[in-house]
């Protein structure tokens, strides 16, 4: 045992034996065999009073960070809301009882879990694309060659994290090269992803580019190109259907699965969408017959939007309207919106679903009296 754990463990049984649950080392943070984070990491606090135990010192050079972390946080790892190496690259240096013991191992299999659930993993790697994409938003006004390095790097983390994930592990940083993908060496976790074994197209050579340049142009093109990559390389790992049984007895063919994931879709949601939507419909046509072209435009847009949405909810092929649009011809975008809404209609009389529709005021008062 190292001398300083030996320190900590004494200290803790001395004054706070009923304060701490548990002190953990973590493997994968050392560098050059500073045994960083082996000799202790932190501490989960069982009272408040254990927060006293903080510290950070500086021994050789070496900075020493004794810190409380949470249940609560340590739940947020679990989550993959927090750093997953935490709990995963853990060593248990001294538990206060078994039962806590327990607490944290069952945190370290739920990671586990959920690292290796496809449904999971997928979520979590969109929203790593939602952050990366938070901050190219700001890069792409940003001139000071300093500062889009900086938010590079930073996408470029979001986007190695979202492809760890869908690689069922995980990454404490951005991935730049093959030898930090395929590193197998466990001292350097912290900077490597050992197990990421498939990347988006083109995912290392355009890394490369990030560390070559000293262009600001280039390197937004660059990050665009990490962007459209990997949200593509996303989109593919789309779990076939979320709610495909995890029982023994669920099909295993690809026809019956999709079989499952539509018998499994709500039409009469679908039906009504289209009810709240129909009245856009009726606009649209309006403003195309009187060549209204920002207003038809306007609502060929946003009914475009929700025709991706019902195409993800409700297993709808995905329908373009918006290539349909010719600002000297509106005539053909109310034409293939009204064909659009005839595939809708066709697809709720086929699943036995009723529009509620009415010729009148007077004919829905009558049938609803």
């Amino acid at each position: 045992m190292h001398p300083l754990t030996k320190w900590v463990i004494d200290k803790i049984e001395k004054d706070y034996k009923d304060d701490v649950a548990l002190l953990i080392g973590i493997k994968g943070h050392s560098t050059d065999g500073d045994e960083h984070g082996e000799i202790f990491d932190y501490f989960v606090p069982a009272t408040e009073r254990a927060d006293e135990l903080t510290e950070t010192f500086i021994i050789d050079g070496v900075g020493h960070d004794l810190y409380p972390r949470s249940w609560e946080r340590l739940e947020n790892s679990v989550n993959l809301n927090d750093m997953p190496i935490v709990l995963d690259n853990a060593t248990i240096l001294y538990s206060r009882s078994e039962e806590d013991t327990n607490r944290f191992e069952e945190c370290r299999k739920r990671l586990r879990e959920n690292l290796h659930n496809d449904t999971f993993v997928y979520g979590k790697a969109l929203e790593c694309m939602d952050k990366a994409l938070e901050i190219y938003r700001s890069m792409i006004f940003e001139e000071k060659l300093y500062r889009v390095r900086s938010e590079s790097d930073c996408i470029h983390e979001w986007l190695s994290r979202a492809v760890a994930y869908l690689n069922h592990t995980y990454t404490e940083s951005a991935i730049y090269s093959e030898s930090q993908a395929y590193n197998e060496d466990e001292k350097s976790r912290m900077y490597s992803c050992p197990e990421m074994k498939t990347v988006p197209e083109d995912f290392f050579t355009n890394a490369k580019k990030l560390l070559e340049t000293d262009d600001v142009e280039v390197l937004r093109k660059t990050v665009f190109a990490l962007l459209k990559s990997t949200r593509s390389f996303i989109l593919e790992h789309k779990p076939v259907s979320s709610s495909a049984s995890d029982s023994p007895d669920s099909p295993d063919s690809a026809d019956a699965r999709d079989t499952l994931a539509i018998s499994k879709v709500d039409y009469r949601g679908l039906a009504n969408w289209y009810q709240e939507l129909s009245l856009t419909w009726r606009r649209l046509r309006y403003f195309c017959q009187n060549n209204m072209v920002e207003k038809a435009y306007t609502d060929a847009c946003y009914l475009q939007e929700e025709f991706l949405y019902i195409a993800q909810e409700y297993k709808v092929q995905e329908l373009n309207l918006l290539d349909s649009f010719d600002r000297d011809n509106l005539l053909l975008l109310a034409k293939t919106a009204n064909r659009f809404e005839e595939i809708i209609q066709g697809i709720l009389a086929d699943h036995g679903v009723k529009i509620n529709s009415y010729k009148s005021v007077e004919d829905f008062l009558a049938k609803r009296g």
